[in-house]
């Protein structure tokens, strides 16, 4: 009891922060920050809801997973090492036409998103961020994590970018992945290492952009049916070619709007992984290959 306590208020603590800064008023933003406040609303939708750690969560029905972020510039500077600091909250959350979980809800996840971004010299950023999983399904317990990232975003060319990045993730709290036995599970960690080649399509600005990763994971982060660890080493490759389309009529003092259509692959090679999908797929099979169609609309302002 005083754990569920813990968790619920920790959740609250970070949602309410994420939420108090994302919502706040324009007119007290602009006085605060002056014009350097951005936001970005992203609204995507699938057949399928599969993480980048490939649980495949959901895969009936329709999956709509908006996404709301602020950008609050800190810092910007022509000179000195660090060229731009800005801190990002947001909410993303995931709604599915299907009910699911022990508590059946259309509304599956929220979570409160809260980073910071600091942009250095010659291409290259480090990103820190935090996150809370919660589903009102009452599937699992609230879990937490932190992400370190660290990007090159490349000028070789005009019309090809490679933008390599690694990222290393980390359980802070519960576990992000299927749990069988909570007396031999244990925090995990995984380290990201990707690429994402972007195409300039001739002059509408249209462009196709190939994300490609690799995750390599620490024993602990999966868990087999019988309790033991899934194994640690490489356990997702993913590709997924993306096109974006920018609609440039309606100008830029309704905000830069972009629309897009993405093929995702993912690739599963642990067993603990497997294992942990054989539960969460309707069918109850164990495919180490998995195919997600993804469609939507992205407007910044």
């Amino acid at each position: 009891m005083a754990d569920t306590r813990w968790r619920t208020h920790l959740f609250g603590s970070v949602l309410a922060l994420a939420v108090s800064l994302s919502l706040a008023p324009a007119a007290q933003a602009q006085e605060a920050l002056g014009s350097q406040v951005n936001a970005l609303v992203a609204l995507d939708f699938s057949g399928d809801y599969i993480t980048p750690r490939g649980l495949h969560v959901e895969g009936q029905g329709l999956v709509a997973q908006p996404l709301l972020l602020l950008l609050w510039k800190l810092h910007s500077s022509q000179q000195g090492p660090m060229s731009d600091v800005t801190l990002t909250t947001g909410l993303w959350n995931s709604f599915h036409s299907h009910r699911a979980g022990s508590n059946p809800s259309r509304w599956n996840e929220v979570d409160p998103i809260l980073g910071i971004g600091f942009k250095l010299r010659k291409g290259l950023s480090v990103d820190v961020s935090t996150s809370a999983f919660y589903t009102p399904t009452n599937n699992y317990a609230t879990s937490t994590n932190a992400e370190f990232k660290l990007t090159y975003s490349d000028s070789w060319s005009r019309k090809l970018t490679l933008n390599p990045y690694a990222a290393y993730w980390v359980e802070l709290h519960n576990k992000a992945t299927v749990m069988f036995n909570s007396e031999t599970s244990k925090e995990g960690s995984y380290l990201a290492i990707g690429v994402t080649p972007t195409l300039a399509l001739g002059g509408s600005g249209a462009t196709l952009a190939v994300a490609a990763s690799a995750n390599i994971v620490s024993s602990s982060f999966y868990q087999r049916f019988d309790g033991s660890d899934g194994g640690a080493g490489l356990a997702v490759v993913s590709i997924a070619p993306k096109i974006s389309m920018p609609l440039k009529r309606f100008g830029v003092s309704h905000g830069a709007w972009t629309v897009y259509a993405s093929v995702n692959y993912f690739h599963l090679s642990n067993e603990g992984l497997l294992d942990g999908n054989q539960v969460l797929r309707p069918a109850g099979d164990r495919p180490s290959n998995l195919t997600q169609v993804r469609g939507g609309l992205t407007v910044f302002f």
